[in-house]
Protein backbone atom coordinates (compact mmCIF):
# COMPACT_ATOMS: atom_id res chain seq x y z
CA UNK A 1 0.00 0.00 0.00
CA UNK A 2 1.52 3.56 -1.18
CA UNK A 3 1.24 6.11 1.51
CA UNK A 4 2.00 9.16 -0.81
CA UNK A 5 5.59 10.14 0.02
CA UNK A 6 9.16 9.01 -0.05
CA UNK A 7 8.24 5.89 1.55
CA UNK A 8 6.57 4.55 -1.31
CA UNK A 9 10.09 4.47 -3.00
CA UNK A 10 12.32 3.76 -0.07
CA UNK A 11 10.44 0.36 0.79
CA UNK A 12 7.61 0.13 -1.88
CA UNK A 13 5.25 1.67 -0.03
CA UNK A 14 3.67 -0.88 2.87
CA UNK A 15 3.91 -4.57 1.11
CA UNK A 16 0.83 -6.93 1.29
CA UNK A 17 1.18 -10.08 3.65
CA UNK A 18 3.62 -8.62 5.93
CA UNK A 19 4.12 -7.12 9.28
CA UNK A 20 5.96 -4.15 9.27
CA UNK A 21 7.47 -2.80 12.19
CA UNK A 22 7.80 0.97 12.60
CA UNK A 23 9.90 2.39 15.42
CA UNK A 24 11.31 5.56 16.90
CA UNK A 25 11.09 7.80 19.69
CA UNK A 26 8.63 10.07 20.58
CA UNK A 27 6.83 12.34 17.80
CA UNK A 28 8.70 10.62 15.18
CA UNK A 29 5.45 10.13 12.80
CA UNK A 30 4.75 6.33 13.91
CA UNK A 31 1.12 7.06 14.70
CA UNK A 32 0.75 9.79 11.72
CA UNK A 33 1.85 6.63 9.66
CA UNK A 34 -0.79 4.21 10.79
CA UNK A 35 -3.64 7.43 10.40
CA UNK A 36 -2.55 7.70 6.68
CA UNK A 37 -2.39 3.71 6.33
CA UNK A 38 -5.89 4.00 7.21
CA UNK A 39 -6.45 6.61 5.08
CA UNK A 40 -5.32 5.17 2.18
CA UNK A 41 -7.19 1.86 3.02
CA UNK A 42 -10.25 4.22 2.53
CA UNK A 43 -9.31 5.43 -0.48
CA UNK A 44 -9.10 1.99 -2.09
CA UNK A 45 -12.78 1.28 -0.86
CA UNK A 46 -11.20 -0.71 2.02
CA UNK A 47 -11.60 -0.85 6.06
CA UNK A 48 -9.43 -0.17 8.46
CA UNK A 49 -8.26 -2.37 12.11
CA UNK A 50 -6.54 -0.19 14.66
CA UNK A 51 -5.39 -1.28 17.65
CA UNK A 52 -4.68 1.36 20.37
CA UNK A 53 -2.64 0.76 23.04
CA UNK A 54 -1.90 4.08 24.52
CA UNK A 55 -4.32 6.46 23.42
CA UNK A 56 -2.76 7.63 19.76
CA UNK A 57 -5.56 7.23 17.80
CA UNK A 58 -7.26 10.72 16.37
CA UNK A 59 -10.17 11.40 14.50
CA UNK A 60 -9.64 14.82 14.28
CA UNK A 61 -6.35 14.14 12.79
CA UNK A 62 -7.52 11.65 10.51
CA UNK A 63 -10.34 14.60 8.98
CA UNK A 64 -7.64 16.75 8.61
CA UNK A 65 -5.79 14.19 6.17
CA UNK A 66 -8.77 12.95 4.49
CA UNK A 67 -12.62 15.21 5.37
CA UNK A 68 -14.41 12.43 3.35
CA UNK A 69 -13.07 9.53 5.34
CA UNK A 70 -16.20 7.36 6.59
CA UNK A 71 -15.34 6.41 10.42
CA UNK A 72 -17.90 3.35 10.32
CA UNK A 73 -14.72 2.14 8.14
CA UNK A 74 -12.47 1.93 10.77
CA UNK A 75 -12.64 -0.77 13.81
CA UNK A 76 -11.17 0.73 17.03
CA UNK A 77 -10.01 -1.53 19.82
CA UNK A 78 -8.49 0.02 22.91
CA UNK A 79 -6.68 -2.45 25.36
CA UNK A 80 -5.79 -1.45 28.48
CA UNK A 81 -3.80 -3.82 30.07
CA UNK A 82 -1.69 -6.80 27.98
CA UNK A 83 -4.23 -9.18 28.87
CA UNK A 84 -6.91 -7.38 26.97
CA UNK A 85 -4.19 -6.77 24.00
CA UNK A 86 -3.99 -10.56 24.12
CA UNK A 87 -7.80 -11.00 23.70
CA UNK A 88 -8.19 -8.28 21.45
CA UNK A 89 -5.38 -10.26 18.89
CA UNK A 90 -6.94 -13.52 19.51
CA UNK A 91 -10.27 -12.89 18.80
CA UNK A 92 -8.93 -10.70 15.56
CA UNK A 93 -9.21 -13.62 13.30
CA UNK A 94 -13.63 -13.44 14.01
CA UNK A 95 -13.87 -9.82 13.13
CA UNK A 96 -11.31 -10.29 9.46
CA UNK A 97 -13.13 -10.09 6.11
CA UNK A 98 -12.49 -9.45 2.19
CA UNK A 99 -13.16 -5.80 2.95
CA UNK A 100 -10.56 -5.15 5.55
CA UNK A 101 -7.69 -3.65 3.93
CA UNK A 102 -5.38 -2.49 6.43
CA UNK A 103 -4.71 -3.32 10.40
CA UNK A 104 -2.10 -1.50 12.56
CA UNK A 105 -1.45 -1.72 16.14
CA UNK A 106 0.24 1.33 17.71
CA UNK A 107 1.62 0.94 19.62
CA UNK A 108 2.93 -3.12 20.09
CA UNK A 109 5.21 -3.14 23.13
CA UNK A 110 4.01 -0.37 25.27
CA UNK A 111 1.33 -2.81 27.37
CA UNK A 112 3.54 -5.35 27.46
CA UNK A 113 6.54 -2.99 28.94
CA UNK A 114 4.50 -2.37 31.59
CA UNK A 115 4.57 -5.71 32.92
CA UNK A 116 7.44 -6.03 34.43
CA UNK A 117 7.75 -9.33 36.66
CA UNK A 118 10.39 -12.05 36.88
CA UNK A 119 12.11 -14.10 34.54
CA UNK A 120 9.68 -16.85 34.36
CA UNK A 121 7.25 -14.33 33.90
CA UNK A 122 8.91 -12.22 31.21
CA UNK A 123 9.51 -15.55 28.82
CA UNK A 124 6.02 -16.07 29.63
CA UNK A 125 5.66 -12.34 28.28
CA UNK A 126 7.56 -12.90 25.55
CA UNK A 127 5.37 -16.48 24.36
CA UNK A 128 2.24 -14.36 24.15
CA UNK A 129 3.66 -11.87 22.02
CA UNK A 130 4.70 -14.01 19.77
CA UNK A 131 1.99 -15.77 19.51
CA UNK A 132 -0.13 -12.09 18.95
CA UNK A 133 2.82 -11.30 16.37
CA UNK A 134 1.99 -14.89 14.84
CA UNK A 135 -1.85 -14.21 14.68
CA UNK A 136 -0.76 -10.93 12.97
CA UNK A 137 1.57 -12.59 10.34
CA UNK A 138 -1.24 -15.22 9.43
CA UNK A 139 -4.33 -12.55 9.14
CA UNK A 140 -1.62 -10.46 6.79
CA UNK A 141 -0.75 -13.57 4.49
CA UNK A 142 -4.51 -14.99 4.13
CA UNK A 143 -6.09 -11.37 3.38
CA UNK A 144 -3.24 -10.12 1.42
CA UNK A 145 -3.00 -6.59 3.55
CA UNK A 146 -0.65 -4.59 5.43
CA UNK A 147 -0.02 -5.21 9.04
CA UNK A 148 2.06 -2.25 10.58
CA UNK A 149 3.08 -2.08 14.37
CA UNK A 150 4.46 0.48 15.88
CA UNK A 151 7.40 0.18 18.91
CA UNK A 152 9.00 2.35 21.17
CA UNK A 153 13.09 2.46 21.77
CA UNK A 154 15.30 2.63 24.74
CA UNK A 155 19.08 3.12 25.54
CA UNK A 156 21.43 0.16 25.40
CA UNK A 157 24.46 0.49 26.87
CA UNK A 158 26.18 -1.75 24.45
CA UNK A 159 23.60 -1.38 20.98
CA UNK A 160 22.57 2.10 21.73
CA UNK A 161 19.29 3.20 20.81
CA UNK A 162 17.15 -0.16 20.48
CA UNK A 163 13.67 -0.92 19.72
CA UNK A 164 12.03 -2.70 22.66
CA UNK A 165 10.63 -6.36 22.28
CA UNK A 166 13.85 -8.03 21.39
CA UNK A 167 13.94 -10.84 18.95
CA UNK A 168 11.00 -11.88 19.25
CA UNK A 169 9.92 -8.86 17.44
CA UNK A 170 12.35 -8.67 15.08
CA UNK A 171 11.43 -11.98 13.99
CA UNK A 172 8.38 -11.56 13.23
CA UNK A 173 8.95 -7.85 11.40
CA UNK A 174 10.01 -9.13 8.43
CA UNK A 175 10.19 -5.34 7.44
CA UNK A 176 12.01 -2.56 9.64
CA UNK A 177 11.85 0.72 9.64
CA UNK A 178 13.23 3.50 11.94
CA UNK A 179 12.38 6.98 12.27
CA UNK A 180 14.00 9.54 13.78
CA UNK A 181 14.11 13.54 14.02
CA UNK A 182 16.42 15.88 11.87
CA UNK A 183 17.91 18.12 14.04
CA UNK A 184 17.48 21.72 13.00
CA UNK A 185 15.01 20.96 10.57
CA UNK A 186 11.38 21.28 11.98
CA UNK A 187 9.08 18.91 11.03
CA UNK A 188 11.42 16.80 9.25
CA UNK A 189 11.82 13.04 9.95
CA UNK A 190 14.38 10.81 9.03
CA UNK A 191 13.36 6.90 7.96
CA UNK A 192 15.77 4.15 7.51
CA UNK A 193 15.45 0.66 6.17
CA UNK A 194 16.59 -1.84 8.83
CA UNK A 195 14.92 -4.84 7.77
CA UNK A 196 13.65 -5.41 4.34
CA UNK A 197 13.10 -8.44 2.08
CA UNK A 198 14.86 -7.22 -0.60
CA UNK A 199 15.53 -3.26 -0.33
CA UNK A 200 18.87 -2.36 0.73
CA UNK A 201 19.41 -2.35 4.71
CA UNK A 202 20.75 1.49 5.73
CA UNK A 203 18.89 3.24 2.84
CA UNK A 204 17.04 6.42 3.97
CA UNK A 205 15.15 9.35 3.21
CA UNK A 206 13.81 12.37 4.42
CA UNK A 207 9.90 13.37 5.05
CA UNK A 208 7.82 16.46 6.05
CA UNK A 209 5.52 15.56 9.22
CA UNK A 210 2.29 17.96 8.69
CA UNK A 211 -1.58 18.82 10.14
CA UNK A 212 -2.49 17.00 6.86
CA UNK A 213 0.02 14.07 7.35
CA UNK A 214 3.63 12.84 5.78
CA UNK A 215 4.63 14.73 2.73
Amino acid sequence: MKIGCCLDKLSDGFAEKTVTQVYGDFATGKTTICLQLCSQSFKLGKKSIYIDTEGSFSPERLLQMNPELDFKKILVFEPYSFEEQCEVLEKLEEKMNEEIGFIAVDSMVSLYRLKGGTYDEKRDLNRLLGKQLLNLSKIARNYNIPVVITNQIYEDFDNGITPLGGSVLRYWSKIIIKLEKVPEKTGHRKATIIKHKYKKEGDFCEFLLTDKGII
